[in-house]
């Protein structure tokens, strides 16, 4: 099993029964039960399922199999008879449990689950598996059937009942201790799963401009430069498109901060909506000013995308009904496109796409101006 595994049930000489067959299976059981109780621990409903059939579909291939053996030699005996009753009793014992498994507490679940399959197995094996090995064993020295069953009883009544009575309490207290080292596990993972959620809320808080929901400057001025470097070694165009709206001082007075917040709200869905693609970047850079950042891009594409943009912001209107008061949105854009060289980093990029939006604002507003490092689009 891997290294960061808990093993409850070892495998230990003292259940060996000196058919090879058998041992074998029995180390299988063994393996599976441990598969099981570490499934359990992630509280992966789908995976114990899975475990849990194939638990049991192994252990009647298992059953068939030692019942096949011993049916050469005990043919219609009681003994046979008993133990292929005691078989018969664990498919259904363990399908009950996988049942409440899907309802009870997860933690009681563990520990029935365990206790059950770790006490059935060590009990069957050292007592009813021994028994019909040692009479079997008298069976090949010559022992009639009867003689080997009474051989066998007082064996069992003897040392080798001492050994099973140890090896069962052993195995009771390590299966006590496994489930309290299962208990704190799932704890631990419980704990790390709550702390990586809080991590991924605060890392998305910190990156996050909480009015737009859009990217804010810190995370710009983290992830554009890598995107710059990456632009340079494999040579493809960025695109940075910076978005102002016009007059909002005047929205602000007239209607009020929260028809104004409403405007950047409503213009931060159309920014998300439109540019949502791998490589698309969308931030509020502060107050009403947005900056859009678009990995292998064409020029004239992003210069017809923002004149897109520019002709949805137009069509917002925020209203005042009582005071009978409204205010159409416009923005001005500058694009600026380029694929990066030698020593040109972010602040390169800003300062053309600033030059490019003063002309557009210079112009009248409301108008898209596009330009690349050397001509217009």
């Amino acid at each position: 099993m891997p290294n960061n595994e808990i093993v409850v049930f070892p495998w230990n000489k003292n259940f060996e029964t000196g058919i090879q067959t058998i041992d074998d299976q029995h180390k299988n059981l063994f393996l599976l039960v441990n598969k099981l109780a570490n499934s359990l621990v992630h509280e992966n409903h789908i995976e114990v399922a899975e475990v849990f059939d194939e638990l049991a579909d192994y252990a009647q291939y298992h059953f068939s199999e030692e019942e096949r053996i011993w049916g050469e030699y005990f043919q219609q005996d009681g003994w046979m008879q008993t133990h292929a009753q005691v078989h018969d009793s664990f498919i259904p014992d363990i399908s009950k449990i996988k049942e409440r498994a899907s309802t009870s507490n997860w933690q009681e679940t563990i520990e029935n689950i365990l206790q059950f399959l770790i006490r059935w197995l060590a009990l069957h094996i050292l007592d009813d598996d021994k028994k019909m090995c040692l009479a079997l064993h008298e069976l090949k020295n010559g022992a009639t059937l009867d003689e080997a069953k009474r051989n066998t009883k007082k064996q069992m009544k003897g040392s080798v009942g001492v050994l099973i009575d140890t090896v069962l309490t052993m195995y009771e207290e390590l299966s006590a201790h496994a489930i309290d080292l299962i208990r704190e596990k799932h704890r631990r993972i419980i704990a790390e799963k709550k702390l990586m959620a809080l991590n991924k809320k605060l890392h998305h808080i910190a990156i996050t401009d909480e009015l737009s929901g859009l990217f804010n400057r810190r995370h710009f001025m983290t992830v554009i430069p890598e995107q710059i470097q990456q632009a340079k070694s494999e040579q493809y165009p960025l695109s940075f498109i910076a978005v102002d709206l016009d007059h909002f001082k005047a929205l602000n007075d007239s209607l009020g901060h929260l028809k104004g917040d409403e405007g950047i709200e409503q213009v931060s869905r159309v920014l998300s909506s439109m540019f949502n693609r791998p490589g698309d970047f969308v931030f509020r850079m502060g107050g009403e000013e947005f900056l859009v950042v678009v990995c292998h891009s064409n020029p004239q594409e992003v210069c017809n995308l923002s004149e897109v943009i520019r002709t949805h912001i137009s069509n917002i209107i925020l209203s005042n009904p009582v005071e009978d008061i409204h205010h159409q949105l416009t923005c001005s854009i500058g694009v600026f496109n380029h694929i990066p060289v030698q020593q040109e980093d972010f602040l390169f990029f800003l300062d053309k796409a600033d030059k490019a939006l003063y002309e557009a604002k210079a112009n009248g507003r409301n108008i898209v101006v596009c330009i690349n490092n050397k001509t217009r689009c």
